[in-house]
């Protein structure tokens, strides 16, 4: 069952493989733009190319305890035998990029460099398949890799209609939920918490990703936040709203916030997105911090933005502590960010912290706070 141009492992391997393997993951590589290169090169260069990929993809795998295969033409995959651990596989994911990012080739005096997509799937079962929907979504949205989600999948395949009737009746049944997951400082003590929505029924709890689109779309967005502030506000301890700097340019739910959170003990997290570029949006930040009103600048990736405001706190983006392991660039750049907000004093929290690995990295470069699944998934207000 070997690949008859490349020499290592065919599907029929990668299939016969994952049915022996107790706890299979796999990655699914799919060569970027390979036509354009046989178009460009000739076909006996891209043979050259798959040849050589497959050829240091077998070294790669081999160094890190996996196994690779050619699965079709351009499509190569890995496949490793281990429990899920999320900071062993984050670490896997990047040393993948890394190492296709490495790879040029020589062919009749010309250089070929590769690019790929990824798609991953952990689950058990149909993990060829799965790995596949979460390629092809990796190719459509040109993202580097994507993994595969249950939710994702069916987040595709729900109707907008279906969406709108389920939002509708839980503003009016008073299914809008809050969940808290908390922020801590370096010794895992409380800082405060941050309210995130949840619709919650007797079958499931469902993301804003299924349903806050829709609910702009469809007139139910001020009624929905309304409902969620209605809740938080009986919350006592200290906690956070996550908003879009989108809300701030709406009068009516502007002043819905004002109403309820001026001269309190609430955070406005603010996304750092293209609604916070305008002008209007800083005078409104003003405004909140006049109303005593803390401010968190959420998902900063750089200092460009922190100068612009008044705030409290800064939270870095996931991606950057993700990378912390492996990239000098994520270090400096949040040492950059820490270094910008002790000159301003501002508090630095460190999100996405998945790992005690990823704690201590964090840790070390000297973020104030912290966040993520590994110090406290989100929970519903009974028990936070």
């Amino acid at each position: 069952m070997t690949d008859a141009l490349t020499n290592i492992p065919s599907l029929n391997a990668l299939n016969e493989t994952l049915a022996n393997f107790s706890s299979p993951k796999l990655f699914l590589v799919d060569l970027k733009e390979f036509q354009a290169l046989n178009i460009k090169y000739s076909d006996e260069a891209g043979d050259f190319v798959l040849c050589e990929f497959a050829n240091e993809l077998k070294k790669f795998a081999t160094k890190n305890n996996m196994k690779a295969f050619r699965v079709e033409e351009d499509e190569f995959a890995l496949a490793i035998d281990m429990p899920f651990n999320l900071e062993a596989i984050e670490k896997l994911i990047y040393a993948i990029v890394d190492f296709i990012k490495n790879q040029s080739y020589i062919f009749a005096e010309n250089s070929i460099d590769i690019d790929a997509h990824i798609g991953l799937c952990i689950d058990q079962n149909n993990l060829l398949q799965k790995a596949k929907k979460a390629l092809k979504v990796a190719q459509n949205e040109d993202q580097p890799f994507v993994t595969y989600s249950e939710f994702a999948n069916r987040l595709l395949e729900e109707s907008s209609e279906k969406i709108s009737n389920l939002l509708q009746k839980s503003v009016v049944m008073g299914s809008i939920t809050p969940f808290f997951q908390k922020v801590v400082d370096i010794d895992k003590h409380e800082v405060y918490h941050e309210a995130l929505i949840r619709i919650v029924t007797n079958d499931s709890i469902e993301s804003p990703k299924l349903f806050l689109d829709i609910a702009k779309k469809r007139g139910f967005y001020t009624q929905t936040i309304k409902k969620l502030i209605e809740k938080v506000i009986h919350t006592k301890k200290i906690k956070a709203i996550n908003i879009s700097c989108q809300d701030l340019y709406d009068e009516k739910l502007f002043a819905l916030y004002l109403e309820n959170f001026k001269d309190g003990s609430t955070i406005f997290e603010l996304q750092n997105d293209k609604f916070l570029q305008d002008e209007k949006a800083q005078n409104k930040v003003k405004e909140l911090k006049v109303n005593n009103i803390k401010i968190c600048l959420d998902n900063i990736d750089s200092i460009n933005d922190i100068k612009k405001f008044d705030v409290d706190f800064v939270k870095v983006k996931g991606d950057l502590i993700r990378l912390l392991y492996i990239n000098p660039d994520a270090i400096s750049t949040c040492k950059e960010i820490i270094s910008t907000c002790k000159e301003l004093n501002i508090k630095t929290i460190a999100s996405h912290i998945n790992s005690q690995g990823a704690f201590n990295e964090a840790k070390k470069l000297g973020f104030d706070y912290f966040q993520g699944y590994y110090l406290g998934k989100p929970n519903h207000e009974d028990n936070i």
